[in-house]
């Protein structure tokens, strides 16, 4: 019934039709002219209200997937430094080990002069 509606709409766009043409058709019969001005889809008020409610839902979901992105990121980070921390560790120890190995030889040498 839509589909003639519309296909109705389509035809008589500018054009009038006695309303005794419209009598031979069932599914026109009930056609009212003010449905013929109505526009299609939905008004200025649904689409602007529809608009918000897609960029609310795609802002939430945008906030969410970042805030994880970032939770992950800092986590990632953490780990690198943590991992630094003990190269450097390790590598102080090491140097001191060898330092105080050098300082034991030398006055080692010192005293046999």
């Amino acid at each position: 019934m839509q589909a003639a509606r519309r296909a109705f709409r389509r035809a008589t766009r500018g054009s009038w039709i006695p309303r005794r043409t419209l009598s031979d058709s069932k599914e026109v019969a009930h056609f009212s002219p003010a449905q013929a001005n109505k526009p299609e889809g939905g008004t200025f008020r649904q689409r602007l209200g529809a608009f918000i409610a897609g960029v609310a839902i795609m802002g939430t979901v945008g906030y969410v997937t970042l805030r994880r992105d970032i939770y992950e990121a800092a986590e990632g980070v953490e780990a690198n430094i943590q991992a630094l921390h003990n190269d450097v560790t390790n590598s102080a120890q090491v140097l001191d080990a060898k330092y105080a190995a050098l300082e034991a030889r030398l006055a080692k040498l010192e005293r046999k002069k």
